[in-house]
């Protein structure tokens, strides 16, 4: 267990560098910023002075939120194997004494750890949104944020894994905006759906209704936690089947 989690640590700090040696992660900056400032440029004046209610506005509610959610995941993970395997270093990669597992979990952690860097200037917001009048509610930023953790976790899951089965990060980056426009948008049907059951499950799985009724009201329901936890250890674990059967070829 212990040479498991040193070779993980070792493999993702190897990521994180990579990822930080990138001019495309400068570009992703850069366009997160623009994105987020915009954000929270229009938030502001729609809430007419409501703190708390600038705060969900900027951090689930703006659409402008959701541009970026669902965007920026597919190009943060688009080269994390596609690339690997269009260079031909996953192939040594892969020779080394490592399992897929250990692959697979550190370039999750290294996307994940520039996901995480990506959203801490919004922070800086949080402080600026105080100066109007008053104390936002901490319960509405900490259910706010672990919503955009548990967001970006899933999204970075389910980029890692189109980014296993193609050697092309475009391909990549696309098939995954492709499966986030589904899981934003198919839940949408729940609202013309007459079947109530159906209508139950398809609300369930719609991520813009999360943050909505839960994550935004300063609600964290452990359905959501467990949603959320589940798909992402499901997306990481179709891309360890995607590398152990290329393995086999």
């Amino acid at each position: 267990m212990k040479r498991f989690a040193n070779n993980t640590l070792i493999l993702t700090w190897r990521e994180i560098e990579s990822t930080f040696y990138s001019p495309l992660s400068y570009i992703v900056l850069t366009m997160f910023l623009l994105l987020n400032g915009f954000s929270f440029y229009i938030a502001v004046p729609d809430v007419q002075g409501n703190v708390s209610d600038a705060v969900r506005q900027f951090l689930g509610l703006n659409p402008i939120f959701w541009v970026s959610s669902l965007f920026i995941p597919p190009v943060i993970t688009m080269r994390l194997l596609a690339e690997e395997k269009k260079s031909g270093t996953i192939e040594l990669l892969m020779t080394a004494p490592v399992s897929e597992v250990q692959v697979v979990l550190a370039k999750y952690l290294g996307a994940m750890t520039f996901y995480l860097f990506l959203w801490t200037p919004s922070l800086l917001y949080i402080i600026i949104i105080k100066r109007y009048g008053g104390i936002p509610d901490n319960g509405v930023i900490i259910t706010s944020y672990s919503g955009i953790f548990l967001l970006g976790s899933v999204l970075v899951a389910l980029g890692l894994f189109t980014s296993s089965f193609s050697n092309n990060q475009v391909v990549a980056a696309v098939t995954a905006l492709i499966v986030n426009m589904l899981l934003f948008f198919v839940p949408m049907i729940s609202l013309v759906v007459r079947w109530e059951s159906a209508r139950r499950v398809l609300d369930q799985l719609w991520v813009w209704k999360h943050f909505r009724e839960t994550f935004t009201k300063g609600l964290l329901d452990s359905f959501h936690l467990v949603f959320y936890v589940g798909l992402t250890a499901f997306s990481l674990f179709l891309a360890v089947r995607v590398l152990e059967a290329r393995k086999w070829h």
